[in-house]
């Protein structure tokens, strides 16, 4: 079964209405004409859509941040990005926190309305993908004011336990959540008000779980693929999204996107391939070979 992950598009509108900018959307629109502007540039996430849907995937993953301050237009905006690749394969979306920017958008159900089938209606949300593998998908978005932190909750995590307890050693179960629950050993540690609030239950519920585990997340702008080698979190691998639509002097043509081949057994060898634009392809056709370079990583 193959997989392709995207992660943070954070689509915008540069122009909006002043009846708009309440709250922490005020300060949202501030920083996006000020810095945000200048470093995502959404034509990327063009090539990286048609490129993706070349490799026929079995399931599209999209960690979220999708939009910027979860304006409607955002998501109208979005929806008709990627309708290329939501049209032809099986989709499923996860909120971040910038698609839950202000208490309205949350209350509202603004991502549910504007992308329905493809952001999941309850939460927690799970279902069989394979013979032996399974979807669990968390929403872990939460509007606040003054700091991007989130949460799971516990009823979320109290339901996500009682499915997944059946599990065994011989399946294999992808965790989707916007949110990481580490970082790797050489990346900065994740600040107070930038992570996970219950990072620590959600991690010791995965831990007891004897299936293999493969984390996917966004959140953090850096792309990255690495498995724990602590032994109680021995059958885990994380993995970052990144962000296509961001650009570096790391990536001068935006952090690419996963592509995830699950073994029939989930004890075999998992294949992960990084697929990233290379400098001089960016005039080329995205499926053509020169435009891309691909990294094998496991």
């Amino acid at each position: 079964m193959r997989i392709v992950l995207i992660g943070d598009i954070h689509a915008y509108r540069l122009l909006v209405m002043p009846w708009q900018l309440i709250g922490k959307r005020l300060i949202g629109q501030a920083n996006l004409w000020l810095n945000r502007r200048h470093r995502f540039d959404h034509s990327l996430v063009d090539r990286v859509v048609e490129h993706a849907s070349s490799f026929n995937p079995d399931l599209i993953l999209l960690s979220g941040d999708l939009t910027t301050t979860a304006l409607t237009g955002e998501f109208d905006d979005i929806a008709q990005q990627l309708a290329p690749v939501t049209s032809r394969f099986p989709t499923v979306i996860v909120p971040g926190n910038h698609d839950r920017y202000t208490f309205a958008s949350k209350r509202q159900r603004t991502m549910e309305a504007r992308l329905p089938s493809i952001v999941p209606d309850g939460w927690p949300y799970f279902r069989q993908i394979a013979e032996r593998w399974y979807l669990l998908a968390l929403d872990s978005a939460v509007p606040r004011i003054f700091n991007s932190r989130g949460r799971v909750g516990r009823e979320q995590l109290r339901c996500a336990r009682k499915l997944i307890s059946y599990l065994t050693e011989r399946d294999g179960l992808i965790v989707l959540c916007h949110y990481p629950l580490k970082s790797p050993p050489r990346a900065l540690p994740l600040t107070w008000d930038h992570k996970l609030g219950d990072s620590r239950r959600l991690r010791k519920m995965l831990t007891r779980c004897p299936a293999r585990i493969v984390y996917m997340h966004g959140h953090i702008h850096s792309p990255w693929c690495w498995q724990p080698k602590r032994s109680d979190q021995s059958h885990f691998t994380y993995i970052n999204a990144g962000s296509p639509s961001m650009t570096s002097r790391k990536y001068p043509q935006g952090q690419g996107f996963w592509q995830i081949d699950l073994p029939e057994d989930p004890i075999g060898h998992l294949k992960v391939v990084h697929h990233l634009p290379n400098i001089n392809g960016q005039h080329a056709h995205a499926n053509a070979v020169s435009a891309w370079s691909q990294h094998n990583i496991l």
